[in-house]
C-alpha cells in the first residue's frame, strides 16, 4: 500500500515538474536569448544569424546558422538545435543534447550540468570544405573529413577526458599565419588527442603524414567563453623529405629560422583563434 502511494505520488511530482517546464518554455521569449548570446559573442568580435527560434519539442534551434567576425564567415551548419532531456530530470540530473548538421555531416553533443559524467561527443563526415573558417582566417583550401569522439568527466578540479580526432584525406593549400606561409600538402594521414585535465584542455601531438613530409601539431586549446580572444600556445614541428622540402623550397626558405636541427623545423604559434600567427 505505501509503495502504490509513493509511486503516485512521484508520478504527481514528475508530471507537475514536466507541465512547470513547458509553461516556462511557452512563455519564455527567445529575444532574450539572443540577447546573451550576442553580449558574449561581441566582446571577442562575433556575431551569430539568423535569431533563434523556438522547437515543437522543449529546446532551441538555428537554421541556416552563421558565425562570422570581422574577417567574413567561421562556421555555418544547416541546422543547430539545442533542448534539455526531460527523463534525466526526474533522477535529478540537469542534461542538454546539441545537434548540429554541417553539410552532410553532423555534431552529437550531451553535456550534463551535474553529475561525474558530463560530456559525451560524436562528430562524422563533417567537410572541412564546408567550414569557411579557413578560407577567411588562414586564407587557405582545405579538403578532408572530420571525425571525432569522446567523453569528459566531472571531478573535484574540473573536467577531465579524451577527444579523439581524425580527419580523413587531410588536404591544404595556401595555408598562411602572419607573414609565414605553410607547405601545400594532401592525401595525409591523420589522428589525434585533444586530453582534458583540471579543466584545461591540450592539443596532444596531433600527427599528419603525407606523401614526403611528417608534421606534429600540439599545444594548449583556449576555451570557455573567451575562447576565440585566448592567446594561443601551440608549436608545428615540420619534418619535409628532401624531394619535397625541393619542390617548395621557397616556403622552407622563409621557414629557415625556424629549423632546429637538420630536417627538422619547429614553429610557434601564436597570436589567436581569429589571428593565428608565427613569431
Amino acid at each position: 500500500m505505501k509503495n502504490a502511494q509513493l509511486a503516485r505520488w512521484t508520478a504527481i511530482l514528475a508530471a507537475t515538474l514536466v507541465l512547470f517546464l513547458l509553461f516556462f518554455y511557452l512563455l519564455f521569449p527567445t529575444g532574450k536569448i539572443d540577447a546573451v548570446v550576442a553580449r558574449v559573442l561581441t566582446r571577442q568580435g562575433l556575431t551569430l544569424s539568423p535569431a533563434v527560434h523556438k522547437t515543437l519539442l522543449p529546446g532551441l534551434a538555428w537554421d541556416n546558422l552563421l558565425l562570422s567576425s570581422e574577417q567574413g564567415p567561421l562556421l555555418s551548419c544547416r541546422r543547430l538545435q539545442v533542448r534539455p532531456l526531460l527523463l534525466p530530470l526526474l533522477v535529478g540530473r540537469a542534461v542538454v543534447s546539441g545537434k548540429a548538421v554541417v553539410g552532410k555531416g553532423h555534431l552529437y553533443v550531451r553535456y550534463a550540468l551535474n553529475g561525474k559524467a558530463a560530456l559525451d561527443l560524436d562528430a562524422d563526415g563533417i567537410a572541412l570544405a564546408d567550414i569557411p573558417f579557413f578560407s577567411s582566417v588562414l586564407n587557405a583550401k582545405a579538403a578532408g573529413n572530420l571525425w571525432s569522439q569522446g567523453t569528459l568527466q566531472r571531478g573535484a578540479n574540473g573536467l577531465s577526458g579524451d577527444l579523439r580526432l581524425e580527419v580523413k584525406q587531410l588536404g591544404f593549400s595556401g595555408v598562411k599565419l602572419g607573414a609565414f606561409p605553410l607547405p601545400d600538402a594532401a592525401g595525409m594521414k591523420t589522428q589525434g588527442m585533444i586530453r582534458v585535465s583540471g579543466g584545461k584542455a591540450r592539443l596532444e601531438s596531433f600527427t599528419l603524414a603525407g606523401d614526403g613530409i611528417y608534421m606534429r601539431l600540439s599545444g594548449d586549446l583556449p576555451t570557455g567563453a573567451d575562447a576565440a580572444a585566448t592567446p594561443l600556445n601551440m608549436s608545428l614541428e615540420i619534418m619535409p623529405k628532401p624531394e619535397f622540402l625541393e619542390k617548395q623550397k621557397l616556403v622552407f626558405m622563409l621557414l629557415a629560422r625556424f629549423m632546429t636541427s637538420p630536417g627538422v623545423y619547429t614553429v610557434p604559434i601564436r597570436g589567436t583563434l581569429l589571428k593565428p600567427v608565427i613569431i
